[in-house]
């Protein structure tokens, strides 16, 4: 009986994790790194940050990703570069492919709910975000 019971239990953990098609809006926000871990297990972490990322994905899921600031009045800075993003489905993986005018590069995404998000990179290092709550002075 032991045996069945880590196979379902192996399936279930498998499958909590899969991104599905109606999960790729939850990208639209603000995020903000946390730490990235290298496939070497050296893990940097980020307890500020000066750019915040913000994505943005239409129905079609193209869109674009920005680097924005914030400043201490709350108001989101940001200049006019637009990285532009496709998801594509492959191999029942959601990948990020971004393209700007300097490189192209494919981002697989791991975890996306609401609150997190983690991105595996070709070299196989992890980038782990949150999403970003503006600063509130009141």
């Amino acid at each position: 009986m032991k045996p069945y019971f880590y196979i379902l239990f192996t399936v279930f953990i498998n499958c909590s994790n899969n991104i599905s098609e109606n999960d790729i809006q939850k990208l639209n926000g603000y995020w903000e790194i946390n730490k990235v871990e290298s496939i070497d297990e050296k893990v940097t972490e980020f307890k500020i940050n000066s750019t915040i990322d913000f994505y943005y994905v239409d129905k079609t899921n193209q869109g674009y990703r920005k680097k924005t600031s914030i400043d201490f009045s709350g108001t989101y800075k940001t200049n006019k570069i637009k990285d532009q993003i496709i998801i594509e489905n492959k191999n029942g993986q959601y990948v990020i492919k971004t393209k700007t005018p300097f490189d192209n590069w494919e981002d697989t995404i791991i975890k996306l709910t609401n609150e997190s998000l983690t991105l595996k990179n070709k070299s196989g290092a992890m980038f782990y975000y949150k999403k970003h709550e503006k600063f509130n002075s009141n």
